[in-house]
């Protein structure tokens, strides 16, 4: 296989692993997006069964501190009809000071009754918020995935025919060029470039001459000692020759005879 064909099939498979690249950031974008939608929607539809079941329990200790609050109630209703019917200062006192003591129980249970109705309320207020985001992600996710699927598919089978066509081009290299190509390739660099003034065109700084003597024949490839890319001699492209506009004859009107 002459420098020439290798030259070709090096510059299609550094155009080849370029778009298998670029391919591959448009995938994970895809990707990323589904996956971040999906993941939203678990995290959702996780927090809504926390927030029912956090709810179900805060709604069974309300209902148990109004059982309370009413058991309270009917004992101070209790102690009032003592202190009524109370026979003796003794036990109007002993009335007295159980009455003050279901108060106290009663001011309590209405300051916790108070504070479990909000929690109920923001809890209800929060479940309905995550459910209607949750409908909103459901919709979009209805709307957007076949879609997304497909072009994540598309992505995938553009990938896959693209590496196979590079796998080819690699098979048709000389082995020590393909190992020396994937080599540098597997470091996550563009393994060629080519010069024409002694300048590699990969990293721009000037080659040794007896380097850049070496490629003028166009035998061999080279080794940019600098950033160690595949080398090799581009001649120049010749420039084009000047446009000059064309002679413009003027004709003098001969003059009409009379």
């Amino acid at each position: 296989m002459g420098i020439d064909a290798q030259i070709d099939s090096l510059e299609r498979l550094a155009a080849l692993d370029a778009e298998v690249k670029d391919l591959s950031v448009k995938l994970e974008a895809q990707r990323g997006e589904y996956t971040g939608l999906k993941t939203a929607q678990s995290a959702l539809e996780l927090a809504l069964a926390a927030d029912r079941i956090s709810l179900t329990e805060m709604e069974r200790t309300r209902s148990e501190l109004q059982i309370d609050h009413r058991n309270i109630v009917q004992q101070l209703d209790r102690s009032r009809d003592r202190i009524q019917r109370s026979r003796n200062e003794r036990e109007s006192q002993a009335a007295e000071r159980e009455l003050d003591e279901l108060r106290r129980l009663q001011r309590d249970r209405d300051d916790e009754l108070g504070k479990m109705v909000v929690l109920c309320d923001q809890a209800r207020t929060g479940i309905g918020d995550n459910e209607f985001k949750l409908l909103e992600l459901q919709e979009k996710l209805s709307s957007e995935e076949q879609g997304t699927l497909a072009q994540i598919h598309q992505l995938e089978a553009d990938i896959a025919g693209k590496r196979s066509g590079r796998a080819a081009l690699l098979a048709n290299l000389p082995s020590l060029t393909g190992r020396r190509y994937e080599s540098m390739h597997g470091r996550g660099k563009v393994p060629v470039a080519h010069t024409t003034d002694g300048t590699c065109r990969g990293c721009f700084v000037q080659l040794p001459p007896m380097l850049f003597h070496t490629l003028l024949g166009r035998t061999q490839f080279g080794e940019c000692p600098f950033c160690h890319r595949i080398i090799w001699y581009t001649p120049p492209v010749p420039a084009a020759a000047p446009v000059t506009p064309a002679a413009v004859t003027t004709e003098i009107p001969t003059e009409a005879s009379s």
